[in-house]
């Protein structure tokens, strides 16, 4: 890619070259610009390969989601990390919250926009996500495929060489390690009963994780 910020083009070239029809909408590409001028290189290229890897291997597994609900879905998903989380809410929530304003404000409707907060707030809850439908299934997927490599040997040697080199990695396991240790130190009671514990508990001095064992013993019950 150029020194340029990436164009929505950019995406549509790689989704041709991946033989998919991406969605070419006001809205896609609204939520394309949104990820790319609240994100980091790093974060926004993370996005739009979780899309890409998303939008093929819903084609290889034959599912026909609404593509357009996905792209503005899997494109604001991180929008929570973005802005560095919140000390109320966990970053998916901050994520899903804009993301339903987003749609609502582009006339996607009520339904849409609730199944784009399903696919936003529960994006790292994979167990519970998968019950949410096709739509929500194929955001985690490529999200769940750019963050651990899930479904990754799915994909043909192309599919992700087209991917990576017009999205690269841009070193994203070491900078959003240190993202997410940061949000379990400045907000750490959004993230001491879900995924975020594990990196506090790793790398933060004195981190504390939450128990639901300690959290029933000390109910307040005579027993």
């Amino acid at each position: 890619m150029s020194s340029e910020k990436p164009d929505f083009n950019d995406a549509l070239a790689a989704g041709r070259a991946l033989n998919l029809n991406l969605p070419d909408s006001h809205v896609a590409r609204d939520a394309y610009a949104r990820a790319r001028d609240e994100s980091l290189p790093w974060l926004f290229n993370h996005v739009v390969r979780s899309w890409l890897y998303g939008a093929k291997l819903s084609q290889h597994r034959a599912l026909a989601p609404d593509a357009e609900l996905v792209a503005v879905a899997v494109l604001l998903h991180d929008l929570g990390l973005a802005c560095g989380g919140a000390p109320d809410r966990r970053f998916e929530v901050v994520g899903a919250d804009a993301g339903r304003t987003f749609a609502l404000s582009h006339n996607m409707g009520e339904r849409r926009a609730d199944t784009i907060w399903d696919a936003i707030a529960l994006h790292t809850t994979a167990s519970i996500a998968r019950h949410k439908g096709t739509d929500v299934i194929c955001c985690i997927s490529g999200i769940a495929c750019d963050y651990g490599g899930a479904g990754y040997q799915d994909l043909s040697d192309n599919d992700k060489k087209v991917i990576l080199s017009a999205y690269p990695r841009l070193g994203m396991k070491k900078r959003l390690t240190t993202c997410l240790c940061d949000i379990a130190r400045n907000h750490p009671s959004t993230t001491r009963d879900n995924f975020i514990s594990d990196f506090g508990l790793k790398y933060i001095t004195g981190y504390t994780r939450s128990s639901a064992v300690d959290y029933l013993d000390q109910a307040p019950f005579d027993e």
